[in-house]
């Protein structure tokens, strides 16, 4: 009897636990997020997910931290303005600075508001416009433009976008700024392709084989008959301004003995005429943005700039007036962030016969069809040679 009763208890036992964990089971199963009530999913979602930061730092080497994502931005640097359009984040740019209309009118930034060139930025008009960042070059404007803005919440990011040193670096950071560094790399292994072209070729140039090169801007000289030269080194005897850097890219040696410190506003060093009559070189590039450019198809100004500069300067006594081995690149060609496909061409008329199957022109039209994706168009080089 008691062995029965003692069946019966434990199968009662045995049933209630079953029972009691049934119920703990459907009463969490009723607790999960997935049953709650549509009010209670409504708040749920409502909570924001902590924005993700990206700490860097910039070309100046100051130390930034952004919020991501970055979608409002200025720009007060035509060529960081380029690398922008480049990436395809262009829909994030609020209004530009720096010429950026005027000499790169390819970009499509003319409906945005301009908020002025270097030395008249509107700092108000910036600041109504509420960006994240407001990207400018490292040597101007001068450091009002972070005194006034960054109280306001704007950080500013300090990158040049056509130092021959820094280029890819900083192509990277605004692939990670705007979430587009798979276009950053994918950009840069083209870039470099072409950028081992030439190196490749030069590499073959015996030392006293080597052209030497003198790079003025064309503008000083034919405004004011004077002489400033873009030098190929920096003063820590890192490589220099573009346009000057660019003889030695393509495989010239400079005619001029000078470093150029980064520090400084001006991008050319001025000499007096005995100077470049003592160096003497064999070839002058000219380097500016009056002449040529994308919209501009007629070669007439090229020919009668150069008519002036051999009558009013001392040009047509130098070796390179007296062969006319001169030759006009627009300065985002050589000296900016076209550089790699301007030295191929440049490489071209130093050395014909040694790059005579090469096309620069195919880059160019690549780079602005694929990349920017405008139409090719414009001139971008010139050379006098043939010029009577």
């Amino acid at each position: 009897m008691l062995q029965k009763n003692r069946k019966s208890w434990i199968g009662k036992a045995w049933l209630f636990g079953l029972l009691t964990i049934f119920l703990v089971v459907t009463g969490c199963s009723a607790a999960s997020p997935s049953s709650s009530t549509p009010a209670e999913q409504k708040t749920e979602q409502a909570v924001p997910q902590e924005k993700q930061e990206l700490a860097f730092q910039d070309s100046a080497g100051t130390a930034i931290t952004v919020k991501l994502p970055v979608e409002r931005v200025v720009v007060l640097n035509r060529n960081t303005a380029e690398a922008i359009k480049l990436l395809g984040a262009e829909q994030y740019v609020l209004a530009t600075g720096d010429t950026t209309v005027k000499n790169n009118p390819y970009l499509g930034f003319d409906s945005k508001p301009d908020v002025g060139e270097t030395k008249q930025i509107n700092l108000e008009q910036i600041i109504s416009l509420k960006p994240q960042i407001v990207f400018a070059y490292t040597n101007r404007p001068d450091k009002t433009l972070e005194e006034k803005l960054e109280p306001a919440g704007i950080k500013v990011v300090r990158m040049n976008n056509y130092l021959p040193e820094q280029m890819d670096e900083e192509l990277k950071l605004l692939g990670k700024i705007f979430d587009k560094s798979d276009k950053a790399d994918e950009f840069l292994a083209w870039k470099h392709s072409i950028e081992k072209l030439l190196a490749d070729r030069v590499a073959g140039i015996k030392e006293e084989d080597k052209k030497q090169v003198l790079a003025l801007s064309a503008g000083f000289l034919n405004t004011n008959g004077g002489y400033r030269i873009f030098p190929s080194q920096s003063l820590d005897g890192k490589p220099g301004v573009g346009e000057g850097y660019a003889t030695i890219l393509a495989g010239g040696k400079d005619a001029a003995d000078l470093q150029w410190n980064p520090a400084e506003a001006s991008t050319t060093i001025m000499v007096d005429e005995e100077y470049v009559l003592k160096r003497n070189p064999e070839v002058i590039t000219l380097h500016g943005t009056w002449l040529g450019g994308y919209n501009v198809k007629d070669t007439k100004p090229f020919e009668e700039a150069l008519r002036h500069i051999m009558s009013t300067t001392s040009v047509s006594r130098l070796k390179a007036g007296q062969s006319k081995d001169i030759y006009f690149f627009y300065t985002n060609f050589v000296g900016s962030d076209k550089r790699y496909i301007g030295n191929l061409q440049l490489a071209k008329y130093l050395y014909p016969d040694k790059f005579q199957d090469i096309d620069s022109e195919q880059y160019a039209k690549e780079y602005f069809e694929k990349w920017l994706g405008v139409p090719y168009q414009g001139i971008w080089h010139y050379s006098f040679k043939d010029v009577q």
